[in-house]
């Protein structure tokens, strides 16, 4: 079997022996002071899993409110015996005949070089409350079967600022540019496999194992697929001190197993970016920069990790991807600062950033390390951002040459994958995230500085929607004139977002337009795109963007050229495709007007619609059938919203069901300010006063009598020795409810029935046989 792993060649110009080592303790990953499990730990694990099971063979439940009851049960255990709630779930996963892989990954621990998230599993549920909105919020992100969307609260930060006066407008620019660069998600593969299997039956391909489960059918040559006079591109193609080379042919005939379609040199649709290809683009970006384009700086948007299984990511995989990204970033662009964002699967367990107090936080520190060294020794940083990388972890601040402020902020403090994001969730800023923009822009504010914000994963992507609406309020606050754009990664289609004020359909107007934000253009082709990168030119005095270009290679070119490097070409500018009758001034920035009536023609005319599809996929041979139908209005709904609830409102329609998410109907919503109790304001009748709806017996919540005593069982709170808040107590009766009741934070009042007295004797004898084996261990 010929096995040839394409472009992870590092040579010694590029690669840096590092002094500092980045070691992620497998072994400290038992965060919980797991020990070997004994004999007796068996029979409270049995207790455990019979009872997860239990909630699964109620009738009566839906899955929101099982799934609510399981994380109950895991609250339970973790009060007392924290370090067998892996072992507890992972077995009732299994034993339910969910999938073993997803199990694993969902339960099992990050050891054996598995990026799963048990351990972080096991943290947040000792922590969070199960019973209200962090429940809520969990299995409706976290179970697939859930599909009732919380309610989200409603958000006051104006004690952070002052009134923000009548007149703020932007300052006006003086005509004169520079350019910069922004590439986004090279997301390196670095197993990737030429000959490897692209039309793969897995979610991921071009890898040692990929494989397809339909068999090819005799006669079958992926060959004749191609009609053209250059030959297929299977080479060991590399790039050695910054030279190409195309390497030795591969042969597809001399397989053990045909493929449907081999992977080519240069990367393929199904597949991450082969090391080859991401020195092939910031070869090319370099090329550019020294005969025409000079770019000052450039922002890197995230995405050094590639999108395998989490089976197949371990800590050196997500390591040498970075290693990898950001020593090419240096040895092309040279002495061009470059401003970068951290990805989201950029750390170990991919996803994973707890709060800095948590005492799981020093696992992770190894990867603030690394990238404050990186970083710094790459010339990208000083030492202030520095410090900030390294000891904050959720951003940093530098001011460019010109005086324009960039802040970069870590975007797992919002991410719904951040098992951390769940505990607490009425806490708005638990990771210090927001109160750090808020600040800076404040600063800059009085300064009369302009602000540019990165990130990677945008707020309408994968983000808890409390996170949302702070983040839009604060871009509310400071535009247009602090504020003068936003930039993301993550969705590696190439698109924009226009910021509003307010909700809802008639909030889309250009008196509420406030702001704008890119989403970059991967390097990565995976998901069927054309790799690409982007740079702006912008204003020597207001840092607004006067205009966007778009380069991109066809990939699909490269696989029957013979081996030769791709073609890269201008793809697109914003002006020329959104201002098609030239009525936009030249001297004028593209700033939020532009951007609220660039989004009104993607609504409007078919033509523009199938430009702005066309320009996400680059131009790609996987772009949409019939995606200018006036009945779908989803690319309309992607550059006129910039947060997750305002996505989903948008997208309801009787085409799009998919989005059709029922929100329960409840009395009250939460008002959330920073570092105060949440108040609670009535929905339907206005004249009721502000306070807690009481859920009582015969208004459905199940009361269970059976006082889970956890403080004498544990000996501390759940925040640790000494905390006087977070655990429960023999006083205290936050913990006197079962595994069924409702609080009043939670969206699911009571589920609406009074419960069976046989299930409320089943929940007590369930609950006191875990007790009593607990309590029998502990002796």
């Amino acid at each position: 079997m010929l096995s040839i792993i394409a472009g992870i060649f590092v040579c010694a110009t590029v690669a840096r022996v590092q002094s500092q080592e980045y070691y992620y303790n497998s072994e400290q990953t038992r965060l919980l002071g797991k020990s070997d499990i004994v004999l007796g730990d068996q029979s409270i694990i049995s207790h455990a899993v019979q009872e997860l099971h239990s909630v699964g063979a109620t009738p009566d439940l839906d899955a929101c409110a099982s799934c609510k009851m399981r994380l109950q049960v895991a609250k339970f255990v973790s009060l007392s015996r924290p370090d067998l709630v892996t072992e507890i779930f992972l077995r009732w996963c299994l034993e339910s005949g969910h999938d073993k892989s997803s199990c694993y990954l969902k339960y099992g621990e990050s050891i054996n070089g598995i990026s799963s998230y048990g351990n972080d599993f096991a943290k947040m549920v000792r922590l969070m409350k199960p019973e209200g909105i962090d429940g809520d919020y969990y299995c409706y992100y976290h179970e697939s079967e859930c599909h009732v969307m919380p309610r989200t609260p409603e958000v006051d930060l104006s004690e952070w600022w002052p009134p923000k006066p009548d007149v703020y407008d932007a300052p006006s620019g003086n005509g004169n540019s520079f350019n910069v660069l922004h590439v986004s998600d090279f997301n390196v593969q670095l197993d990737y496999q030429v000959l490897g299997e692209s039309n793969c039956s897995q979610h991921f391909c071009c890898k040692p194992h990929s494989s397809n489960s339909v068999s090819i059918p005799k006669g079958y040559d992926y060959s004749n697929l191609y009609d053209s006079p250059l030959g297929l591109s299977f080479y060991t193609s590399t790039y050695r001190n910054g030279y190409y080379e195309r390497g030795s042919y591969l042969d597809q005939y001399g397989l053990d197993i045909p493929r449907w379609s081999p992977a080519h040199s240069m990367g393929a649709y199904s597949c991450d970016a082969p090391y080859v290809l991401v020195n092939n683009t910031l070869k090319t970006i370099r090329d550019y920069h020294q005969n025409m384009l000079k770019f000052e700086f450039a922002i890197f948007t995230g995405g050094t990790v590639d999108h395998s299984s989490n089976l197949f990511i371990d800590h050196e995989t997500v390591l040498n991807a970075q290693k990898s990204v950001y020593n090419s970033m240096k040895y092309y662009l040279d002495r061009v600062p470059v401003f970068p964002t951290m990805g989201t699967r950029d750390v170990f367990p991919v996803n994973q950033f707890p709060q800095k107090d948590m005492p799981t936080s020093p696992l992770y520190q190894w990867e603030f390390d690394f990238l404050a060294d990186t970083w710094q020794d790459n010339g990208w940083l000083g030492s202030e951002a520095t410090k900030q990388v390294r000891y904050s972890k959720i951003g940093y601040s530098v001011h460019t040459e010109r005086g324009l402020k960039i802040i970069s902020l870590n975007s797992n403090a919002w991410n719904v994958e951040n098992m951390y994001v769940f505990w607490n969730i009425t806490n708005i800023d638990s990771f210090g995230t927001w109160k750090f923009l808020v600040n800076e822009l404040l600063d800059s504010d009085e300064n009369d500085q302009r602000v540019w914000i990165i990130a990677h994963l945008p707020p309408s992507t994968k983000t808890l929607p409390v996170s949302a609406n702070v983040f839009i309020q604060i871009i509310e606050r400071f535009s247009p004139k602090v504020i003068a754009a936003l930039f993301f990664g993550h969705d590696l289609k190439d698109q924009f977002n226009v910021i509003y004020a307010g909700t809802g359909e008639d909030s889309k107007t250009l008196k509420n337009a406030l702001n704008f934000a890119f989403i970059g253009p991967s390097v990565s082709p995976y998901t069927g795109l054309n790799p690409a990168w982007k740079y702006y030119a912008v204003d020597e005095k207001n840092f607004q963007i006067v205009n966007a270009f778009t380069y991109y290679t066809k990939l699909n070119d490269s696989f029957v050229n013979e081996g030769l490097e791709p073609i890269w070409d201008f793809e697109y500018s914003a002006r020329e495709v959104y201002d098609p009758e030239d009525t936009w001034p030249y001297d004028r920035g593209l700033d939020h007007e532009f951007w609220h009536q660039a989004s009104l023609l993607v609504n409007s005319s078919s033509e523009i619609k199938r430009k702005f599809v066309e320009l996400e996929y680059r131009r790609s041979p996987f772009i949409p059938e019939n995606c200018e139908d006036d009945s779908n209005n989803e690319e309309y709904c992607i550059t006129s919203t910039f947060t997750v609830d305002q996505r989903k409102q948008c997208m309801i329609t009787e085409d799009q069901n998919d989005y059709h998410e029922p929100f329960i109907d409840v009395d009250y919503i939460h008002v959330l300010k920073p570092d105060a109790t949440p108040e609670y304001k009535p929905v339907h009748d206005t004249s009721e006063s502000a306070s807690p709806k009481v859920f009582d017996e015969e208004g459905g919540s199940y009361q269970n009598h059976f006082l889970l005593d956890t403080n004498l069982m544990q000996g501390q709170s759940a925040d640790g020795p000494g905390s006087t808040s977070g655990g429960a107590s023999e006083n205290d009766d936050s913990w006197t409810t079962s595994y069924t009741d409702a609080k009043m934070d939670s969206v699911i009042p009571g589920y609406e029935r009074k419960p069976k007295t046989s299930l409320r004797e089943k929940l007590n004898r369930s609950l006191k046989g875990i007790t009593s084996e607990i309590m029998l261990r502990r002796r």
